[in-house]
C-alpha cells in the first residue's frame, strides 16, 4: 500500500500540472470585457457586438442577473487553478516524505494525516469543478432563474449551425461554448477526486497492516 500511495501522489502531480495548463489556456478569453463589464450592469453583449436581434435589452438583462447570482468564469476558473497549486504541493510532500522513508513515514499518525489532507483536499476540489462546471456552461445555471431565458437565447446561437460569413462574438463565443481544454480540465478535476479516494483507501489499508505486523515490517 505504500507504493501505491507514491505511485497516486506522482499521478496528482501530473494531473494538477495538466489542469493548470488547461485552465490557463483559457483565461486570455476572459480578459476581453474586463471587470468593468463583467458583472457591471452591462454584460453580454455590448452595443454594437453584431447581435442585433438580441440588443441591449439581452445584454443588460445577463449583466444584471450575472452580478447578482451567476458564477463569475475568471472566479471559477481561479478557484480550480488555485486547488490545483494545493493539490500540487500536498502530493508533493506525501510522495517525497513516503520515498525518502524517514521515521515520520512509519508512523500511523503520518498515514492519517495522509488521510486527512487526501480527504479536504479531495472535498475541495469536487467544489471546485463543480464550480468551474457551472462558470464555463452558463446554460447549466441558467435553467430555473429569471435570465435563463435570456442567456440560452444568447448562447443557442452558438449550438446550431451558423450562416457562412456571419459575424461570431468571439469573447461571446467561447463564454457560451465549452472549449475541449476546458472539457478535459473539468475530467482532470474528477481524476484528481478518485486520485485522492484511492489514497483515503490505501492509507487506511496501511494503518491496519500496521495494527497487524507491526509498522517496522509495513515496508
Amino acid at each position: 500500500p505504500p507504493g501505491v500511495i507514491r505511485i497516486l501522489s506522482m499521478i496528482i502531480i501530473v494531473l494538477c500540472i495538466a489542469i493548470f495548463a488547461c485552465v490557463a489556456s483559457t483565461l486570455g478569453w476572459d480578459r476581453g470585457y474586463g471587470s468593468s463589464i463583467l458583472g457591471g450592469g452591462i454584460g453580454y453583449p455590448y452595443a454594437g457586438s453584431g447581435f442585433g436581434s438580441f440588443g441591449n435589452g439581452y445584454g443588460y438583462g445577463y449583466g444584471y442577473g450575472y452580478g447578482t447570482g451567476y458564477t463569475d468564469p475568471r472566479a471559477a476558473k481561479g478557484f480550480l487553478i488555485s486547488m490545483a497549486a494545493f493539490c500540487f504541493i500536498a502530493a508533493l510532500v506525501i510522495f517525497v516524505t513516503s520515498v525518502i522513508r524517514s521515521e515520520i513515514s512509519r508512523t500511523r499518525r503520518y498515514y492519517l494525516t495522509v488521510i486527512i489532507v487526501s480527504a479536504i483536499l479531495g472535498f475541495m476540489v469536487f467544489i471546485a469543478t463543480i464550480v468551474y462546471i457551472m462558470g464555463v456552461n452558463p446554460t447549466a445555471q441558467a435553467s430555473g432563474s429569471m435570465y435563463g431565458s435570456q442567456i440560452i437565447a444568447l448562447c443557442n446561437q452558438f449550438y446550431s449551425p451558423t450562416t457562412s460569413g456571419m459575424y461570431v462574438d468571439q469573447y461571446l463565443y467561447h463564454y457560451c461554448v465549452v472549449d475541449p481544454q476546458e472539457a478535459i480540465a473539468i475530467v482532470l478535476g474528477f481524476m484528481v477526486i478518485v486520485a485522492f479516494a484511492l489514497i483515503i483507501f490505501f492509507a487506511v489499508k496501511t494503518r491496519r497492516k500496521m495494527d497487524q505486523y507491526d509498522k517496522s515490517n509495513i515496508l
